[in-house]
């Protein structure tokens, strides 16, 4: 959690929204090694998880313009697959781990699970958008999903 806010404070150059999404996105890589790991390796996990995720969000906004505010990409997807590869770079005996861990089978493990997801998603979301379509239309966007979709206001005491 440290290396992410530590990273994120640097990379994002003092972005409150990054400095709040630091810490997460360290936790989140730090979840497959955390019983491996020595503590260093788990600090550099972070570090390079709060970096990642600054420079994918943004990268994901500006330059793709993706439409996914929230980072759930950048944050869940990358930092998590970064953390599954991690594990077996930082739980080796080498680095102060523990062992019994391969750099070879956390990478095949990370990719199968990048590869279900997919799968998953594409499934999932061809369906939702046969069925039912995922955009709202230009109105509906104005007014905004909560009145829209769910008849609900954001600031229902000041109607």
């Amino acid at each position: 959690m440290v290396g992410g806010v530590l990273a994120a404070l640097f990379v994002g150059r003092n972005d409150p929204g990054f400095v709040h999404n630091g810490p997460l996105a360290g936790l989140v890589a730090i979840c497959a090694g955390s019983d491996l790991m020595h503590p260093l390796g788990a600090l550099a996990t972070g570090a390079v998880a709060g970096g990642l995720f600054v420079w994918t969000f943004t990268l994901t906004q500006n330059r793709w313009k993706i439409d996914d505010v929230l980072g759930v990409w950048p944050l869940h997807g990358l930092c998590g697959a970064w953390g599954g590869i991690a594990a077996g770079i930082f739980g080796s005996t080498a680095l102060g781990g523990l062992g019994g861990v391969s750099l070879a089978v956390q990478v095949l493990g990370t990719l199968a699970g990048v590869g279900i997801a997919l799968v998953g998603g594409f499934l999932v979301y061809g369906l939702i958008r046969m069925m039912f379509g995922l955009r709202l239309t230009q109105e509906e966007e104005y007014a905004g999903a909560d009145l829209s979709i769910h008849r609900i206001s954001a600031t229902p005491p000041y109607e």
